[in-house]
């Protein structure tokens, strides 16, 4: 009987925790990041490349804890705005918002269109993004677009939107 009453206790705390473990977020916003145009394959070297712009703009890299749990989900989208010429700028794991789903039948302003796309991305290992899974892909999902002079990230929602059935994220960018 103790026995049972350990297992059902243990699983009422594992189950309390993990409906926690869902809704806890790490926002990201103490850190500062500039998107550029390379593409990461090699976490460590982002790592090391964020860390070193914490350290050059915040003389510390405190801020910056890269395996903690930002976002404790599968799968999730991240939305963000951008210059494009085509359709064929999007990956293929990227889509418009609504608003923005009749862009290229119209004339563009200069020679892009400023859109809000939205990616969805899924963690490596099947759970949870950690601080530094969650930045590299959402740098490498910008990658090849043009963001004008909106490189600088600023952060990201506390609490995600749901947008086709995914915990949706804005990417703020600041110039």
């Amino acid at each position: 009987m103790a026995l049972f009453l350990m297992h059902s206790y243990v699983e009422k705390r594992r189950l309390k925790q993990s409906s926690n473990y869902k809704k806890r977020t790490v926002a990201l916003n103490r850190i500062a990041w500039r998107f550029t145009k390379e593409i990461y394959t090699d976490s460590a070297r982002f790592n090391q490349d964020v860390v070193v712009y914490q350290l050059a703009i915040y003389q510390k890299d405190s801020n910056w804890e890269p395996n903690a749990i930002a976002v404790a989900v599968p799968e999730l989208q991240v939305q963000y705005m951008a210059w494009v010429k085509e359709p064929s700028d999007l990956l293929e794991n990227e889509t418009l918002i609504d608003e923005d789903k009749q862009v290229f039948e119209e004339e563009p302003e200069e020679e892009m269109h400023q859109v809000e796309i939205l990616a969805k991305l899924k963690a490596n290992d099947g759970e949870k993004f950690t601080a530094l899974e969650f930045l590299m892909k959402a740098h490498n999902q910008q990658a090849n677009k043009d963001l004008g002079d909106h490189i600088f990230f600023e952060g990201t929602d506390d609490t995600p939107r749901i947008i086709n059935g995914l915990p949706t994220y804005f990417i703020a960018c600041g110039s």
